[in-house]
């Protein structure tokens, strides 16, 4: 592990200590999960760092039977819940650290994004035109809730000031494109997380 790694690490710690928090622990990758790419917002919106479809919590603290949502890109530090990869079909995301596909929770507008049985009939993706479509449905596109992204709890406590907002599957349509538009690519290699730019994010709410 780099120096920089454990000074983030040991800083992390202290942080989550002095809140009186149990700190989670970051199990490590399977299926070459750490390999895999984000799915991120390919506008950065109202977050300078991006937004990337995200299961709520932490580690040990994922779950995986919430709805997704989008949160602050995690560069620079864990994000196993933040990686997919085509299946070998590439009819699917799969999350490998969790072995289950990104799907609807039904094929109608306004379902929910959450993990499913890879293969099931919800759980199949186009990626067409920088949108992520329901197979089942093509019409319907996994969009960003049209509203200001919210602090998290984390991101009240910590100066990393993370973001979050939902998402669901929605008509894709040219009013809503900004928040229909995803890039499946590589985290940022970098060693320590990224603080928000100076004045570029609301620290009122």
């Amino acid at each position: 592990m780099r120096p920089a790694s454990v000074l983030s690490i040991v800083a992390t710690s202290i942080v989550w200590a002095g809140f009186g928090i149990a700190q989670p622990t970051e199990p490590d990758p399977i299926n070459n999960a750490d390999q895999a790419p984000y799915i991120r917002s390919a506008l950065p919106l109202d977050e300078p760092r991006h937004l990337c479809i995200d299961l709520p919590g932490h580690g040990s603290s994922v779950e995986t039977n919430a709805p997704f949502s989008v949160h602050t890109c995690k560069d620079g530090m864990w994000n196993l819940d933040e990686r997919f990869r085509w299946t070998a079909d590439e009819t699917g995301l799969e999350m490998p650290q969790y072995e289950l596909c990104l799907a609807a929770e039904s094929a109608t507008a306004g379902a929910s994004v959450v993990l499913a049985a890879c293969g099931s009939d919800t759980a199949l993706i186009v990626y067409e035109n920088a949108r992520l479509k329901l197979s089942a449905d093509p019409s319907l596109c996994i969009t960003m809730a049209d509203r200001r992204s919210e602090l998290t709890a984390g991101g009240k406590r910590f100066p990393q000031r993370y973001r979050a907002r939902p998402i669901s599957f929605e008509v894709c349509s040219d009013a809503a494109i900004e928040r229909q538009l995803w890039s499946i690519t590589q985290p940022l290699d970098l060693e320590t997380t990224l603080l928000p730019p100076a004045g570029s994010l609301p620290v009122d709410d």
